[in-house]
Order: C-alpha cells, then structure tokens, then sequence
C-alpha cells in the first residue's frame, strides 16, 4: 500500500483514482489507514470478501486477498490485472504504465 503512496502526485497527474481493499474490518482498514499515512480510501471486503471473490483474487487458504492491482478505465471497464506477490513497488509503476497507455489511445 505504501508504495502507491509514493506515487500519489503521479496519479493525481494521471487523473486516477487508487483505492485499496482489505479482508480486514472497516475499522481495522481505517486504523491501518491512519497508520501507514494512506492519501487514498482504503475500503473493507469483511466479512465475506465478495469483492475478491468476485475478481478472482481472494485466497481461500490464508484468508487474503492476493496482492493484485486492477486497472479499471472511466467507463468501468477493466484494463488491466496484475499480480506480483513480492514486489510491492512494481503494483503502482505497473498501473501508471497501463494507465499511460490507455490515454494515448484516441
């Protein structure tokens, strides 16, 4: 989470909005928030983790989510998918790529 953090201005520049969902409760999210000085909303997926089911992400053994970024456009399409399970940092350079190349096209 921390890494998109240190992108913020670059997708303000970008026109995006970053979100993060959490397995955890919305209080939990919130305190997890505060903590980590997160600029963005980070939204709770307690208690039935519907939304990473519904993306295909939710890992029924540990519980989670896996770490997985998702590029959706204006029109709420989904332009991209990924997921890297160590290297946080390439998520949100890897979302502005994706988000670059969505406005180059007329």
């Amino acid at each position: 989470m921390t890494a998109f953090r240190t992108h913020t201005t670059a997708f303000a520049e970008a026109g995006a909005q970053v979100l993060g969902i959490s397995v955890d409760s919305f209080a939990a999210a919130g305190e997890f928030q505060a903590k980590l000085g997160l600029e963005f909303p980070l939204l709770s997926d307690f208690p039935r983790n519907q939304c990473g089911r519904d993306y295909g992400v939710f890992n029924e053994a540990w519980g989670t989510h896996n770490r997985t970024t998702v590029v959706v456009d204006r029109d709420h399409v989904v332009r991209d998918v990924y997921t890297e399970a160590r290297d946080f940092e390439s998520h949100p350079v890897h979302a502005l790529e994706v988000l670059a190349q969505i406005d180059s096209v007329p």
